[in-house]
């Protein structure tokens, strides 16, 4: 039988603005505002025909200036003010239209909003199509936000307002996602599709949207009735956004230009020392690396022996400068609320708590210790003994237990270790870079249960993103770089080639990788020395997208994305 939709619908027509006095809104009220509302929704709840009644919603304008309220009217088409049903002021987002509001003459129904000010009424209508309620009992006040953060992928509970009258005879509710507000299911077609993903009892008002749910446009309510059916359907975003990623520029040796850049995904536009913008000063010399962790970042700045705690948004909250002789916090892992952090000079591992940003503990280690990673309620530490080359480079990883914070045990790897990762099952990454000679940057994997140390291969830089890992091989001398991919959980080798346009990079700028967790772009820094820094980006298949991007900074070295 076919379904009778009582729908509301963002109509696509808006008038021609006139031609005004200025093209800048501004507060004299001389000039109409420029500027109206957007994203407007209404459902008719009066259901005597040829009334209606409801509360209509819409976003402001951004900015506001300009606009001293808003005028609501009805129309038959979406450029026709009718009937005026009301006013409210500025900073308003929503109107009542009162039960049995009369519907006017005309093909259609529209609801219209109009910014308006000293000098008059916008040009700039927007109109809303509605649908006469005519007898069947429709929900009111759906809302929904999604918490899949995956590329077109929704999730999260759908909750409405059961039937104001007749509830009793409402059946249950049925639930859709829509490619479009009005249309009919199309049997899985591309034009109007429309896909039913469950059903809700009686008296129910809400919904859990299952994970992994595709995403469409809208969300759609179907009330069930011994009248008939009638749905409301609202527009919807998918949570996920690109976003974009911090880049920490260590900066030049001794010269304290240590820098942050900002990539936004939306714009394609690099943002260059966005920390000395957002805080009125520069970052400090020698920054090593920074953590994304809950709603804060976290940067060690090496040369200057600090820890910079700041927001998303790179504004600082605390600089943590350990006691006594510098130290210089070096590298950072972090679980349970803590974040550990590694101290170079200071030969040992110490606990920040990230709720009282106070260090709380602080346990000796191997010499030099660089990257530190959890597993298994354990803390691994790479003690590379980086500054003692003469008389020979570390060659273990320091096992912490997190419970007691004591040392347990020590594993033995190929010399200088420096980078590490956890695999969902425990096991341990390790990228030693041997001694820049006949020992090469060297693979290894540690066994999460029995310590046993297997070598991979060759590798300079990694990341494992869903337990799959991408490695870089990139030595100073070499005369190109290579590339190869592994399935961390069965331990084969996934691409011996996952990016194919990398001929431009030289092994001999220290290039580094990182993979977007959600997305699976690639990306390398590269950092001649003496020169700005280069960013490549790679679509997930390999394939070079656009051309380098110029960080703004020196000595390029950790990308953080804001999405992790």
């Amino acid at each position: 039988m076919k379904k009778l939709f009582y729908l509301v619908s963002i109509c696509a027509l808006t008038a021609m603005p006139l031609v005004f006095t200025s093209c800048d809104d501004d507060d004299d009220n001389q000039v109409t505002p420029a500027r109206g509302v957007s994203n407007l929704s209404f459902t008719d709840t009066d259901k005597t025909e040829g009334k209606i009644g409801g509360t209509l919603t819409w976003a402001l304008p951004e900015p506001e200036t300009n606009i001293d309220g808003y005028v609501i009217y009805l129309g038959g088409t979406a450029t026709e003010k009718k009937i005026k049903a009301g006013e409210t002021p500025k900073g308003s987002k929503s109107f009542d239209v009162p039960a049995g509001t009369d519907i006017p003459a005309g093909p259609d129904l529209y609801l219209i909003v109009v910014a308006r000010n000293a000098a008059g009424e916008s040009t700039n209508m927007v109109a809303l199509s509605v649908k006469d309620n005519v007898g069947f009992p429709i929900v009111t006040n759906p809302s929904f936000e999604d918490a899949d953060l995956r590329p077109g992928q929704i999730a999260g509970t759908l909750s409405w307002s059961v039937p104001a009258d007749d509830a009793e005879a409402v059946t249950g509710y049925a639930i859709y996602t829509a490619d479009s507000r009005d249309g009919e299911e199309t049997n899985g077609s591309s034009a109007g599709k429309v896909t039913k993903i469950g059903e809700a009892a009686a008296g129910a008002t809400s919904f859990e949207i299952p994970e992994g749910t595709a995403y469409q446009a809208y969300l759609r309510i179907v009330t069930l009735s011994a009248y008939g059916e009638a749905a409301y359907s609202i527009a919807i975003e998918d949570a996920y956004t690109k976003g974009g990623f911090y880049i920490l520029n260590s900066g030049n040796w001794n010269e304290n230009n240590a820098s942050l850049s900002y990539y936004d995904y939306t714009t394609g536009v690099l943002t260059a020392d966005v920390y000395k913008t957002a805080n009125g000063k520069g970052l400090g010399d020698g920054a090593e690396q920074m953590l994304i962790y809950g709603s804060r970042m976290y940067v060690t700045v090496s040369g200057s022996n600090r820890l910079a705690v700041l927001d998303r948004d790179a504004k600082e909250i605390k600089s943590i400068a350990p006691a006594g002789e510098p130290v210089n916090p070096r590298c950072m892992a972090a679980g349970a609320g803590k974040v550990y952090v590694s101290y170079y000079y200071g030969h040992s591992v110490a606990v920040l708590d990230t709720a009282s940003l106070e260090i709380e503990k602080e346990v000796k280690v191997g010499r030099y210790p660089e990257q530190l990673t959890v597993a298994g309620g354990k803390l691994y530490v790479a003690n590379s003994g980086g500054l003692d080359y003469g008389s020979g480079y570390g060659k273990t990883v320091s096992v912490i237990d997190l419970e007691t914070f004591a040392v347990e045990k020590e594993i033995e790897v190929i010399i200088n270790p420096t980078q590490l990762k956890a695999d969902s099952q425990g096991d341990i990454y390790v990228i030693s870079m041997g001694n820049y000679g006949n020992i090469k940057n060297t693979l290894q994997r540690i066994d999460g249960q029995s310590n046993e140390v297997t070598v991979l291969g060759n590798a300079t830089s990694m990341t494992l993103v869903n337990d799959e890992l991408y490695t870089l091989f990139g030595q100073w001398g070499e005369s190109k770089i290579t590339f190869k991919k592994y399935n961390a959980l069965t331990e084969e080798v996934i691409s011996d080639n996952f990016i194919q346009d990398a001929d431009a990079i030289s092994p001999d700028n220290s290039p580094v990788l990182a993979v977007n967790p959600v997305s699976g772009q690639l990306l390398i820094l590269e950092a001649p020395y003496g020169a700005t820094s280069s960013l490549y980006l790679f679509a997930p298949g390999g394939t070079l997208e656009g051309k380098a991007v110029d960080t703004g900074g020196y000595a390029s070295k950790w990308i953080a994305f804001v999405n992790e």
